[in-house]
Parts: structure tokens; C-alpha cells; sequence
């Protein structure tokens, strides 16, 4: 078992090595579905410990040999989102675990953050423009910086308002991100496809999104909702395929 734990919080070790044999009996549950969600308190601190879903056979082997599971990237890609002057839960350790010398499933450790999600702002109709106007601003600062967030959608962005009334962004669930030096315009734009499930919102944000980059909004647009009905597509073919070979998802 591998154990890797942030140098400011070696004081919750024995809390983080406890968690395989203590994660199912303790803990406030948050979230039970491909992955396993649980808040605890240690040390006077609120923590998430996000459980993954054990991987397919193929995916053991890539974990293990060619690539960093999704728990490391979780914890990895954490600092690096702080580096580059972006708020994220506070990485504060992870936990890989392995069988018969294969990967077989991992956990991650962050600080709570108690901020409600951007769905529950902007889930309305008449949503209001002044959030929407800040998110497009800072989708522009996060692909300018190379950072494309690997499940881009409203409930992965936290929000709360500043002194001034500013709207402030913190990004969840990082671990399939991709960081580039300088992401193209498709990969900017395909990035934004699944960013909410209103399409009145979503070509809101996009056409804003494109003024700032000084690109064509229309055309922008145009291109966003192109992506989006191929992966919608390419979803329907899946689930229809799992359905038809008898695979959960």
C-alpha cells in the first residue's frame, strides 16, 4: 500500500492509514455512486475522502505500469491548480492500494469545502447574468493559464460572492484534467461542451467566453454545440452497447 500524506498534515497520519479498514463503518456519507464520497472531522479540521471506484483489468494494468492513478493526479494536480492561482480544495494525501501486484484502488484526502455549487445558482430560466458574466471571465483566465478541467461541468465549480460582491470560483473532482502550455481554440472550445444542461445558458456563456477571447461568438457557439451533440451521440452508443453486452456502468 502506498501512503503519501501533505508535509502540513503528518498530524492526521494515523486517521489517513486507518482509512481502507475504517472507510465503510465511519464518516458523514455525501456522495454514493461510481465513487464514494465521505466527510470526516480530524483534528479540528473538516476532510473529504473521495473512495474511487475499482478500476477494469485494463485500467489496473495502465495504473500500475504506464500511468498515475486518479487518486495521484487528484492530489498532484491540486498544488499545481494552487500554483497557477486557482482555488481547490486543499490536497492532503492519497492512498493507493494493490493486489496480487496491480492496482486495485485508491483514496483521496482534501480539506472540505463548504461552498454550494454553481448548479444550484444557475439552474433557473432567467438565470442572472452578473455570475454567468464572471464564470465566462474566468473560464478565459483558466484556458489562457493551460488548464483545461477534465469534467468541466456547473457542479464541479463551487462558488461564494467577496466584499465586493465579486463572485469567486473553486474547482472539484480536478483529477482528469489536462494542463498545456496553450490549449488551441477547438480544445478551449470543446472543453466548455458540457457545461451545464441548459442550452440558453450554455450559448450565454460560450458567445461571452468568445467576446473576451475576441473570437466570433456566433461561430463559437456554433462550434460548442457541434462538440456537444457528438459526445451526446457517442453517449447514447455507449450506454446502448453496455445495455446490450450486459455491463454496469
Amino acid at each position: 500500500m502506498k501512503i503519501v500524506i501533505h508535509p502540513e498534515f503528518v498530524d492526521a497520519a494515523g486517521f489517513i492509514k486507518r482509512l481502507p479498514q475504517s472507510f465503510e463503518q465511519e464518516g458523514e456519507l455525501l456522495y454514493d455512486s461510481r465513487n464514494k464520497v465521505k466527510r470526516y472531522r480530524v483534528n479540528d479540521k473538516d476532510m473529504v475522502v473521495k473512495r474511487y471506484k475499482q478500476p477494469n483489468i485494463v485500467q489496473r494494468i495502465a495504473y500500475t505500469f504506464f500511468k498515475k492513478s486518479k487518486t495521484e493526479r487528484a492530489y498532484l494536480f491540486a498544488g499545481m491548480l494552487r500554483e497557477k492561482g486557482f482555488s481547490t480544495p486543499h490536497e492532503v494525501a492519497y492512498i493507493e492500494r494493490k493486489k496480487n501486484g496491480l492496482f486495485l484502488d485508491g483514496y483521496f484526502v482534501s480539506l472540505n469545502c463548504s461552498y454550494p455549487p454553481l448548479s444550484e445558482l444557475l439552474r433557473k430560466h432567467d438565470f442572472d447574468r452578473h455570475p454567468a458574466d464572471e464564470l465566462a471571465a474566468y473560464m478565459v483566465e483558466l484556458h489562457k493559464k493551460g488548464v483545461l478541467h477534465g469534467d468541466l461541468n456547473l457542479t464541479n465549480i463551487l462558488y461564494h460572492t467577496d466584499q465586493e460582491g465579486r463572485y469567486q470560483f473553486t474547482l472539484i473532482d480536478t483529477n482528469r484534467s489536462k494542463f498545456k502550455p496553450a490549449p488551441t481554440r477547438q480544445e478551449c472550445l470543446e472543453n466548455l461542451k458540457r457545461l451545464t444542461h441548459s442550452k440558453a445558458l450554455l450559448r450565454y456563456i460560450v458567445m461571452q467566453y468568445a467576446t473576451l477571447r475576441e473570437w466570433n461568438p456566433r461561430e463559437c457557439a456554433f462550434i460548442v454545440f457541434r462538440y456537444l451533440l457528438h459526445f451526446e451521440q457517442k453517449r447514447k452508443r455507449k450506454r446502448k452497447l453496455q445495455s446490450w453486452i450486459g455491463i454496469k456502468k
